[in-house]
């Protein structure tokens, strides 16, 4: 199984400790930075791809990607919006709506069970 993991920060870096658990997952890793939480804490070397990724480019890297799956980190969507008033709900749309935009089986990774 192919999985694309965008976003390799805090949630990202929980989800990818579980997928590294299995030989049989192969695990691509997007970022908009070229040294998230994942790779500063060596879990990874590099990302694969650091790229800011929107519904209106998900499926064209997708379609280069070739997932079987893509877990979107909820954090992604927070890049570069900083404390500005709105921001969450902001994000949570943007990764709503690249979910909706995909063409491939998307999942949008939860918080709630994180500590």
């Amino acid at each position: 199984m192919r999985v694309w993991l965008i976003g390799a920060g805090n949630i990202g870096s929980v989800a990818l400790r579980q997928l590294l658990k299995n030989p049989a997952v192969e695990i691509f890793v997007s970022d908009p930075s070229d040294e998230p939480e994942a790779v500063r804490d060596g879990l990874i070397e590099r990302v694969d791809l650091v790229a800011n990724i929107s519904p209106v480019n998900v499926n064209e890297i997708a379609r280069r990607v070739r997932p079987d799956l893509i877990l979107l980190s909820p954090g992604i969507g927070e890049q570069g919006f900083g404390g500005v008033e709105g921001s969450k709900a902001l994000s949570d749309a943007l990764n709503y709506e690249t979910t909706v935009a995909s063409d491939y089986p998307c999942l949008i990774l939860s918080l709630s069970n994180h500590s």
